[in-house]
Parts: structure tokens; C-alpha cells; sequence
């Protein structure tokens, strides 16, 4: 009888925690790898420097992609300023990507096109904090749960 019994406990244990795993998968939005119109478009520049500029705009796009999305996510608005981590090396985008001025030109593509929804993409995917909260949740309600059949403490 004993042995039963702790099979059922690790079961039920078992079971709480396949759910709560299950509760922590959330559909995140996410900046999609292909570089949007909104973001580069080629006409706008005469072309002998359009390969170069693409270039250049791609790195930016990837940055990010890579770096700026994690910081900011989806729907937050973007500081008027570039931030530190919105910079690629010249040897990924060639030597005039690092300007000043060419940096703040693709911060400010970027933040145009943020809010565009063309620019995002769904995807379900298992989130940690999502799992921390679900944990911290199902301890409280066990602890309601427990104080209501026991009593206070």
C-alpha cells in the first residue's frame, strides 16, 4: 500500500507539472529575419551605390533582429537615440556602416517600420518567466487551498 502511495504522489507531482510546462508555451511576436520593404528600399538610391547600401541595410536589419527585438519587443516604442547595441562591424556591411549618420538614418528606418505588423511574425514557444509565474501561481492557489482546509497559520 505504501508503494502505491508514492506512486500516485509522483504521478499527481508529475501531472501539476506537465500542466504548468504546458501553461508556459505562449505565442511571442518576433521581428522576422527577411528585411522588410519598409525598411530598405532600393530606389531611393542611385545605382551604383545600391549593393553597398543594401548591404549595409541588411546588417542593420539583423542587428535588429538579433539584438534590438530582445531589448524592446514587440509594441514598445524605441528611444529616439540609438541605443549601444545597434551597431554592426565593418567587416559584416563595409567601412561607412559605423557613421554617425548613417547609423541614425537606419535607427529611425527601424523605428518606422517597428509598428509595422508586416514586420512581425507569431510563434509559440515555451517561455521561462511564463513557467516562473505559472509556478508562483499554482504555489498561491495551493496555499489558499491549504489555509482553507487547515485554517490559518
Amino acid at each position: 500500500m505504501l508503494g502505491r502511495r508514492k506512486h500516485d504522489i509522483a504521478a499527481i507531482v508529475i501531472l501539476v507539472l506537465a500542466v504548468l510546462a504546458f501553461a508556459s508555451f505562449r505565442s511571442e511576436f518576433r521581428l522576422v529575419s527577411d528585411m522588410p520593404p519598409e525598411f530598405f528600399d532600393a530606389r531611393q538610391f542611385p545605382r551604383e551605390r545600391r549593393l553597398a547600401e543594401e548591404k549595409i541595410a541588411q546588417a542593420y536589419w539583423d542587428c535588429a533582429v538579433k539584438q534590438v527585438q530582445w531589448k524592446y519587443g514587440y509594441a514598445h516604442r524605441l528611444p529616439d537615440e540609438p541605443p549601444a547595441e545597434f551597431s554592426v562591424p565593418a567587416t559584416e556591411a563595409g567601412v561607412g556602416a559605423n557613421d554617425d549618420k548613417v547609423r541614425r538614418y537606419y535607427w529611425q528606418k527601424l523605428r518606422t517600420t517597428w509598428n509595422v505588423s508586416s514586420a512581425w511574425k507569431s510563434q509559440w514557444e515555451w517561455n521561462f518567466v511564463a513557467f516562473r509565474e505559472s509556478l508562483r501561481t499554482g504555489s498561491d492557489v495551493w496555499r489558499d487551498l491549504m489555509r482553507s482546509v487547515v485554517g490559518p497559520h
